[in-house]
């Protein structure tokens, strides 16, 4: 069936690479990025593109265990990559010795603590990237964790569709994901830094992935409305930016747009011709940008740098899609499938 989901995710991902980039650099010539482009937004677009494809998955599934092995499969193999070549950008590049980083617990927490998604107990590599503005190795990966906390959900949250009807499922979920911010907020002794922080973890993305899910059930008949729903939640988002029901008319907003855009275009983008790339777009982004900037080629001509920025990163997602990610699919996975169609 003919949808933009390729090219809908690849071009969530490449916005989370040039805002990512205008933090990174402080660059002036980036710092329209932030203004024009929202990472929050794609971000919480993947969110919402995740649940309906993710349910979809489990429907399909025989079984909760083939669903939960398609999903490791889906994530762990990339995830676990992306740790080690940020891991050897880091001895190649540290400020010490090659001895001394190898000799270095923190090099080795580093592996241990990301590669089971405790990416806030070491997101640093010694003596690496010291001088940057983010010296962490790869900000990006906060997600990945709470994108598994939601894959758990599914089974249930299928569950509560048919038990309660998928409207009620969806509400439950909003009260869930709202109340978790709201009593954050209500925790003496944190910042608002550390209450935004928070409030992304599970379950603060829950109403936006039940959003997806809900779609990805009741597609035949939500489908024909989508434009419809754009065309109201669009203007309230804007009227209500600054109110407080912004917090509900937002998710509304960002699922009817990257939904419409994946599922109602009259046309098909073909952004998966040379297979799946968002995934390792936004996975390896991250590091790739840090090398760059160390490197120092963001001193000379930033749009040259940029270019070349986004070619090494599609084609390390290239690398990674058919080095690693593909060959870990099963071969009946709808992944490899819609690539032979293609």
């Amino acid at each position: 069936m003919q949808n933009n989901f390729d090219a809908v995710r690849l071009g969530l991902a490449l916005i989370v690479v040039l805002c990512h980039l205008a933090v990174l650099t402080e660059l002036p010539a980036f710092q329209p990025f932030l203004t024009y482009l929202s990472a929050d937004f794609a971000v919480k677009g993947f969110f919402v593109l995740s649940g309906c494809l993710v349910t979809q998955s489990f429907l399909r599934s025989s079984s909760v265990l083939e669903y939960a092995e398609k999903r490791v499969r889906r994530v762990y193999p990339a995830y676990l990559t992306t740790i080690l070549v940020a891991w050897l950008i880091g001895l190649a590049a540290t400020r010490l010795s090659a001895i001394e980083f190898l000799r270095s617990k923190e090099a080795y927490k580093y592996i241990a603590a990301n590669a089971t998604f405790l990416n806030f107990l070491q997101p640093t590599l010694p003596g690496v990237f010291v001088q940057h503005p983010v010296p962490v190795m790869n900000a990006s990966l906060w997600t990945i964790k709470v994108e598994l906390c939601l894959y758990c959900c599914v089974p249930i949250l299928v569950f509560l569709f048919r038990r309660l009807g998928a409207y009620t499922a969806v509400a439950i979920c909003f009260v869930l994901a709202l109340g978790w911010e709201w009593g954050l907020g209500q925790v003496a002794g944190l910042s608002p830094k550390m209450v935004a922080e928070l409030s992304r973890q599970f379950p603060g993305m829950l109403h936006l992935f039940a959003l997806g899910a809900l779609f990805g059930v009741e597609e035949r008949r939500l489908g024909q409305y989508l434009g419809w729903v754009v065309l109201a939640a669009a203007p309230l988002f804007w009227l209500l930016h600054e109110h407080s029901l912004r917090v509900v008319i937002e998710p509304i907003c960002y699922a009817s747009v990257v939904l419409f855009l994946s599922k109602r275009l009259r046309f098909q983008l073909r952004a998966g011709k040379w297979g799946d790339l968002s995934y390792g777009v936004y996975l390896l982004h991250f590091p790739i940008i840090q090398l760059l900037l160390h490197m120092g080629l963001f001193r000379g001509n930033p749009w040259l740098a940029l270019a070349l920025l986004l070619l090494t990163v599609l084609a390390a997602a290239f690398l990674l899609w058919h080095g690693v990610e593909k060959p870990w699919l099963k071969r009946n996975s709808h992944y490899v499938a819609a690539e032979i169609v293609r």
